[in-house]
């Protein structure tokens, strides 16, 4: 009696499931390794309307970070500076306004100071493009972590080394919760929090230096003792 089937056809059920499990696999991994912010959120880097430095502000010129971020060390949000924060430093009309004529020719003939100038003339507030933005669902309170000892490099890197601001960490649900698992790698001694010599927390330079020391761990968890400190690791700590 001749097969109504080949033989090889017994192999078929076989190669399909191994088929199957491979390309589950293949959608797990992808899944895993580029659905995630560490893929998809760093290095996002947006247009501004206003060609601002922070290289220029905060690097070269050693612009506080609150001076235009005010109240991140009261507040739960580090606000966006407005147009009237610019023209505390740009205000100037006329060449004797600033210290020699090359200085005011170049904000004279800047576009961006142009366009700063004319929001601020016409009370009409510069749509800048958030960059770091936390799901809705999240809760993060920047007064809580600046007194803390969580200095801007750990969140936000050698922001006065950039022309353009762009996310440097993912800023995922488990970048959280191994910080807080282990603070010790983060927290710095700074003269805003205490009465000693120390660097401010906004030098970042000092604070980059600070956490690469081989002594961090140790000091981070004398930090954690003296502060007792006690990072929650449960949902509702960050989640409503």
């Amino acid at each position: 009696m001749s097969l109504v089937f080949p033989k090889w056809t017994n192999r078929i059920p076989t190669a399909l499931a191994v088929g199957l499990t491979a390309g589950l696999g293949g959608v797990v991994w992808g899944t895993w390794y580029y659905a995630t912010p560490d893929y998809m959120e760093v290095g996002y880097e947006p247009l501004q309307p206003v060609d601002y430095s922070h290289h220029i502000h905060a690097g070269k010129l050693g612009i506080d970070c609150r001076y235009c971020h005010t109240h991140v060390d009261e507040s739960r949000h580090a606000n966006i500076p407005d147009t009237n924060t610019c023209m505390n430093c740009h205000q100037g009309k006329d060449e004797e306004a600033y210290l020699n004529p090359d200085l005011w020719r170049a904000h004279k003939e800047n576009k961006s100071l142009s366009r700063v100038r004319a929001a601020y003339a016409s009370q009409e507030p510069i749509r800048w493009r958030r960059v770091h933005k936390l799901p809705d669902y999240a809760y993060f309170n920047h007064a809580v972590h600046v007194h803390a000892g969580v200095s801007c490099v750990s969140c936000h890197a050698r922001v006065d080394q950039q022309a353009v601001v762009r996310q440097s960490e993912g800023m995922g649900m488990g970048w959280c919760l191994d910080c807080h698992r282990d603070p010790s790698a983060h927290l710095v001694q700074t003269d805003d929090l205490i009465a000693t010599p120390a660097p401010r927390i906004t030098d970042l330079a000092a604070i980059e230096a600070a956490l690469k020391a081989a002594d961090q761990a140790e000091r981070g968890r004398q930090i954690i003792s003296n502060k007792q400190l006690a990072p929650p690791e449960n949902c509702g700590a960050c989640h409503y």
